[in-house]
This record gives structure tokens, C-alpha cells and sequence, in this order.
């Protein structure tokens, strides 16, 4: 079902209006993105005939927290193309790489990549990279897409006389006021003139209202620290008094590199099955892996683009557990309209057929479902994180009026033909219309008996949401937390009563690293966001751990609270930095007492890990951690061709878990 064809009611504060203050009739309203790259591809071209193979990495450098557009001008994290070619052919020449303890913010050398990188499929080959600016139509020219001829950046406001206060008037179009202690000196420059792009471009803004970027450029450089020092308990956590064994998984059915976006562990039909659901995002496949009771081969059970998370439901309450897909369409941080809700109908005999809900939307973080508004039947939350023009968060409410034998709207057509459209019918409302919606966990936050969700909304916003269920599928947006700055790096939340008082918290991860090269941020860590009994919930900073991801509650130790499995990503970590042992890539806090933890560390300098899931794998009564691994360079460090990394906790039946695992474990004598 394709959403532009779909009429889109609007749920606002204010009745009668669209949280923009404009009438819409399509959430993809602006999936056309503005700004053509034809001269950067050729920049590129030029450079791929020169440096080979390092057009991967071009790519990453394209796409940092921008778009593709910006290969001319790098955002703070990435280095120019120039800068990359004068690294790889100058070496130790080139600027000198810091330590990670004592400078890690410092712009890293990309050269110890070039060795590393793994065949890539054709998804990310440049000449088959999808167009992030403009139509993608070849022959659109920058006068149709509306960027200034040669990319020129003019301001015509004045040199401020106050720049905190016109900055800060001019930022917050946008976003809050970013200090200028979130990004090291060198850093900024960059960062200045990706935003005065927005200014002119996705984000316009009036020319008199736009200080001179030299201004920009003064005020930030002039107020940034030289380093950003991480905090001394950021690095090198103590080593677990737990024991866990660890286990490489290597799947025949997955190409490497692996890419494991989200993985969910659930009791099957019949209920004494446990299985292991996986999504990989970068060749699309989602598959089931059977743990118990007897260990099984995995299978491949449906495809999509780019499939960010996966959730088991019983969608259309047949008695089959199904599986909800987000897919984002595309693999790279682009506006684009390949967004799609699919669902994965079981069938029967474990047989599973893809139904697209909802296509022609942005990226596609999350998809969530529940019975919002008390009809009998599941209704859909969709995160839709898109990316600059695109984006949204979406209400699908389930509208079909006979499950047993349902029909579904295709523009003005009634199918009931479940492989041409989806089987259900549901009415789209646009809860919000900006981009950077990543998660949308649903919990009864009030106790009444109707399902709330909160909402983490990334990007520029950072900040945390509840949307309070009126009862009939109406809600109410409060506040929880806002972030102190737009850099704050929002990966994740979690809700859970943290401190076993009865109401729902919740852990918040904040650790954003998918830049290339890479930071390690002194603001990164994750935080409990504890329900006091009144909104906004209160902060508590439970660990600082740079590129933090993911966070599982569970109760690892067996003394009757929960603890917190944590682990990190950031894909292009370099583990020759001189205090790369020092960080953290697995680790859990132990509750000593409530709301008061302990850092304990599992594993580190294998920052690879965006996605986790916990369960008891062997039967044995205890907590096992099974872990995603993205990893698209081929450090010495860690196989590449190992999808999945298995922590199996030895509290009680020490090496059960790799018995039954065996014949997908890496062998102990290979090279890892």
C-alpha cells in the first residue's frame, strides 16, 4: 500500500491542524530531495580510478549525519575526498593519529582501512548507489533541484555584534544552541558548513536571517576545547566476576559481511520452541534459527531492502505468531521514498509469506503493534526516521472489519489476494511530521489498561516522548527528557521498572558512532530515566561508555533484581590505537542495590555489536546474551564471517551451550 495514495488524517495539540501548521494529504510529502550530485560523482569517479578499492569507504564518508552531498564538504566526523587521498599516499606523512585515551576526538587516519575491507556486495557499489539528492533523475540540473549554482553557500545577514544571541537565535530554527564543547576545535569547521548547507538547502532559511559562516566559524572554533577528554570511568571497566563463554556463530546462509540489525529470541508455536529471529541489513535476509528443543539449521524466511528491526506478533490473531519488518528502504542515511512496513504472515508449518502494509515512506526504523484503540483487532506504531526531507512518526489504525476473511485498499481497488496486497486495511494518522523517529516501545504507562507508547526522536531533537492513549486511539504528547545539546547521540530506549517500585523507567542509550573516522564522546553512556511519580523523569547517569547501542535488562547474576547487559558500535573502530584495549565493547551494571550499579566488562575493543537479545538458550535456568555483529571491515581481531557473538552465562551448567552449538561455532583453532 503505497502511502501517497492513502488520505492521512492529522492528530495535533490543536485540532484541526497538522503539527507543521499546514494541511498535508501524504506523510512522504518531501520525498524528493532538492540537491543534484553530479559533479561529486564524477569527483569520485576520478577518485575511485585512482585509490581502487577505497570507494567503500567514500561512501561511509558521504554519510555521516548528511547526505551523499556533502563528499565536497565533509560533515565534522569525516574527512574530505582530498584529505583521504593525501592520507593513503602519504601515510605516516599525513596527520598524525592521536592516542583514543588521550585524544580520541581528534580526526583519525582512515589508511589502516584500506587493507581491510571486504568484498562487497553489489548494494554498496558506487556506481550502483542510489542518488541521495535531486529526483535521481539524470538529467535534473541544480536550478530544477533548487540548490545555488556551484554549491555556493551566501548569507546576507550581518556580522553579529551578539553572536551567542545570534547564534542562538538562528540555531534554534532548528535545534537547541550546540556548545562548543561537544566537538573538538578541529572538528567544527566541517560541522559549520553542514549546517549552513541545511540553512540553504533541505532547511531554508530567509538570506538576511544567516550570520556569515566566517562569523559561525569564529565563534565555535574560538570557544572549542582542543580535545574532548572522556571521563575516567569511561575506559577500562573491571573484569566480570561472572564467567561467560564466548561463542563466534558463523551462518552459511549469510554472505559476509554480516550486518545484524535486530534480533529477537521468543517461545514458538508450540511454546516449548525457542527461536532465534534475525534481521541483516545489508543483504535483507530475516531468518529463524531453532535453539530447543532440538538445534536446527537456520532458515532464511523472507526478504526486504534494508530491515532495520523485526517484532513477533500475531498480527492478524490467526493463532501463528507473525513478524512485523521495518524496512528502511536504503542502507545509507538518505531521503528516500523505498521505505516499507512489511509483514511476514505465517502461514502455517512454519511457512511465511511477505505482505507489504504500507510503501513510500522514508527510512523505516520501527514497527510496533497493539490494540490502541480497544476494538479487538492490532493496530501499528511506525517509526519513520528518514532523514533530512522525509521522516515522520505514523498511526496505522487497523480498520478491516472482518479478520476471517479481510480485504485491503489498494489505491481505489479492494484486493483480498494476500501475495498481491496486505490482507488488512488500516487508516493512516500523522502523529508528527519531522524526521529522526527511531523507536516507539509500547508499555501502559498509567495502569488504565490501554497501551501508551513512548517515542525516542534522534537527529537535532534528541529528546524522549510519551504519547499518553486518550482510550480511543488518540493521544496526548508529553515530554520526558530533552537532551542538553543536538549531539547528545540517541541510539535507544527501553522501558522497564528499573528499581522495582511498580511504575514504568527507562533505560536510555545515547552513544551514536556511525561515523567515519570515528568519536569517542565524553557525553555517551546510558542513562535511567526514572518515573518519580510525575513528568518530565528524572535523569541518572548509570555509566559513560562511548558508543554505547544497545541496552537489555535482565537479571544476569540470579539475586533477584535486574541488571543491565550493555554493549557498543562503532563499525570503524581502530583497534591500533594506542588505549583500543581500553574500551568497553561488552559489559553489564550490576544492581547492588536499587537504582545503585556496579561496571563490570565482558569483552572489549570489539565495538561491533548494534543488537541483542537475552534469554536461556540451554535450559539451564540462567541468562544467556546473544549479540548482533556489523562488521564491515576485517580486523585481525574478530572474523568477519561471524554473524552472531554468544555469551553463555557458566553460573550453572558450564559449556552446555557450545555443545549444542557446535556445529555453527567458529572452531577454537582458527585464527580468532
Amino acid at each position: 500500500m503505497n502511502l501517497d495514495k492513502f488520505s492521512i488524517r492529522w492528530e495535533s495539540s490543536e485540532l484541526g491542524h497538522p503539527p507543521s501548521g499546514q494541511t498535508q494529504n501524504s506523510v512522504n510529502r518531501s520525498s524528493t530531495p532538492k540537491n543534484p550530485v553530479w559533479s561529486v560523482l564524477i569527483v569520485g569517479g576520478v577518485l575511485l580510478a585512482l585509490i581502487g578499492s577505497l570507494g567503500l569507504i567514500m561512501l561511509f564518508v558521504e554519510q555521516g549525519e548528511s547526505s551523499r552531498a556533502d563528499l565536497e564538504n565533509p560533515t565534522p566526523d569525516l574527512p574530505s575526498v582530498a584529505e583521504i587521498q593525501s592520507t593513503l599516499e602519504h601515510g605516516a606523512s599525513g596527520p598524525a593519529a592521536p592516542s583514543f585515551g588521550a585524544a580520541p576526538n581528534q580526526p583519525q587516519s582512515l589508511a589502516f582501512l584500506k587493507d581491510l575491507l571486504v568484498p562487497m556486495p553489489e548494494v554498496l557499489r558506487p556506481d550502483l548507489a542510489p542518488q541521495a539528492e535531486g529526483t535521481g533523475r539524470s538529467g535534473e540540473s541544480k536550478a530544477e533541484s533548487g540548490e545555488p549554482v556551484g554549491g555556493a553557500i551566501r548569507p546576507a545577514g550581518p556580522w553579529p555584534e551578539n553572536p551567542e544571541v545570534t547564534f542562538s537565535h538562528f540555531c534554534s530554527r532548528c535545534h537547541l544552541l550546540p556548545p562548543a564543547d561537544v566537538e573538538p576545535r578541529a572538528l567544527w569547521p566541517a560541522k559549520i558548513r553542514q549546517m549552513y548547507r541545511y540553512a540553504t538547502g533541505p532547511r531554508p532559511q530567509p538570506p538576511e536571517a544567516i550570520p556569515p559562516i566566517e562569523a559561525a566559524t569564529q565563534y565555535w572554533t574560538g570557544r572549542a576545547p582542543e580535545q574532548l577528554l572522556l571521563p575516567p570511568d569511561a575506559l577500562a571497566w573491571p573484569r566480570s566476576p561472572l564467567i561467560f563463554g564466548k561463542l563466534w556463530i558463523v551462518f552459511p546462509e549469510l554472505d559476509p559481511p554480516a550486518a545484524i540489525s535486530c534480533i529477537r529470541i521468543h517461545s514458538w508455536n508450540p511454546p516449548d520452541r525457542l527461536v532465534i529471529f534475525i534481521s541483516e541489513m545489508l543483504h535483507g535476509s530475516i531468518l529463524s534459527w531453532q535453539i530447543k528443543p532440538e538445534t536446527l539449521p537456520p532458515r532464511v524466511i523472507g526478504r526486504a531492502h534494508h530491515p532495520s528491526r523485526i517484532e513477533v506478533v500475531d498480527l492478524d490473531q490467526d493463532g501463528f505468531l507473525d513478524l512485523l519488518v521495518a524496512d528502511l528502504g536504503d542502507f545509507w542515511p538518505v531521503d528516500t521514498d523505498k521505505g516499507r512496513v512489511l509483514w511476514l504472515r505465517n502461514v502455517g508449518d512454519d511457512r511465511f509469506e511477505t505482505v507489504e502494509i504500507f510503501t513510500g515512506l522514508g527510512r523505516v526504523n520501527e514497527v510496533k503493534a497493539a490494540d490502541f484503540d480497544a476494538d479487538g483487532d492490532l493496530d501499528l506504531i511506525v517509526a519513520c526516521f528518514g532523514n533530512l526531507s522525509t521522516g515522520g512518526l505514523i498511526y496505522l489504525e487497523n480498520t478491516s472489519e472482518n479478520r476471517s476473511s479481510p480485504v485491503s485498499q489498494m489505491g481505489s481497488d479492494l484486493q483480498t489476494n494476500a501475495e498481491i496486497g496486505s490482507p488488512l486495511q488500516f487508516e493512516a494518522t500523522l502523529l508528527d511530521d519531522r524526521p529522526g523517529w527511531s523507536d516507539v516501545p509500547i508499555s501502559d504507562f498509567d495502569g488504565d489498561g490501554m497501551p501508551d507508547f513512548f517515542a525516542l526522536q534522534s537527529q537535532e531533537h534528541e529528546r524522549v516522548l510519551l504519547f499518553w492513549n486518550r482510550g480511543w486511539g488518540s493521544f496526548a504528547e508529553r515530554l520526558l527528557y530533552q537532551a542538553p545539546h543536538p549531539r547528545w547521540g540517541s541510539t535507544g530506549i527501553i522501558p522497564v521498572d528499573l528499581d522495582g517500585d511498580g511504575d514504568i523507567d527507562l533505560l536510555f542509550n545515547h552513544g551514536d558512532a556511525f561515523q567515519f573516522p570515528p568519536v569517542a564522546r565524553p557525553y555517551h553512556g546510558v542513562t535511567w530515566l526514572e518515573n518519580a511519580g510525575g513528568i518530565p523523569f528524572r535523569a541518572h547517569r548509570l555509566a559513560h561508555l562511548p558508543a554505547v547501542h544497545t541496552s537489555m535488562p535482565a537479571d544476569l547474576d540470579g539475586d533477584g533484581d535486574l541488571d543491565v547487559i550493555v554493549s557498543a558500535f562503532m563499525p570503524a573502530f581502530n583497534p591500533s590505537w594506542p588505549d583500543a584495549e581500553e574500551l568497553v565493547s561488552i559489559g553489564w551494571l550490576e544492581q547492588v542495590s536499587s537504582g545503585v550499579f556496579r561496571r563490570w566488562s565482558l569483552e572489549r575493543s570489539l565495538p561491533y555489536h548494534p543488537s541483542g537479545d537475552v534469554g536461556d538458550l540451554d535450559g539451564d535456568g540462567d541468562v544467556d546474551i546473544v549479540l548482533g555483529n556489523f562488521s564491515l571491515f576485517r580486523f585481525p581481531q574478530m572474523p568477519v564471517e561471524a554473524c552472531l557473538t554468544i555469551l553463555e552465562n557458566l553460573r550453572e551448567s558450564p559449556g552446555t551451550l557450545e555443545k549444542m552449538l557446535q556445529s555453527w561455532v567458529l572452531p577454537a583453532d582458527s585464527p580468532w
